[in-house]
């Protein structure tokens, strides 16, 4: 597969007893990116059209964005039970609460920032609406099929 992009990954988590939002950044190495920049106003009150398609091996180069530490894909309701997340990664499409629990940007950014201040800050920035996983085929075939908006 043919991988030649790097992305940024942020999983956002909120502490139920602090309401305190945490964000888990993740550099994938060794992704391909597929972006298409659109406008939409007429016929569908969008302002913004753009949507990306991400592709990413199972076996990709995962790191923290603060420490570059290796870091493990788990699922996502695997990732929900966790009490530290420092370690792992997932990937949900739409999130549990405000849609934007889980997006990702091309290129390495790494910011202590929500999504929205990113969004207006930064280019090629998009929510993860779908999430399909490919798990047959030969193992460098095998990866998962990320959407974004």
């Amino acid at each position: 597969m043919y991988t030649p992009h790097t992305v940024t990954l942020y999983n956002v988590t909120e502490n139920p007893d602090t309401l305190e939002v945490g964000y888990n950044i993740t550099i994938l190495r060794g992704v391909f990116l597929s972006r298409s920049h659109a406008r939409n106003i007429e016929k569908t009150g969008l302002r913004d059209a753009d949507s990306a398609r991400l592709y990413i091996p199972f076996s990709v180069t995962a790191v923290d964005g603060i420490t570059g530490r290796r870091k493990t894909y788990v699922r996502p309701k695997a990732y929900r039970e966790l009490t530290d997340t420092t370690e792992y990664w997932t990937l949900e499409a739409g999130g549990a609460s405000s849609g934007v629990d889980c997006f990702f940007i091309k290129g390495e950014v790494v910011t202590q920032a929500g999504y929205r201040y990113i969004r207006e800050n930064t280019d090629d920035v998009y929510d993860i609406t779908t999430v399909d996983t490919k798990d047959f085929g030969s193992e460098d075939m095998q990866h998962w099929q990320v959407g974004g908006r």
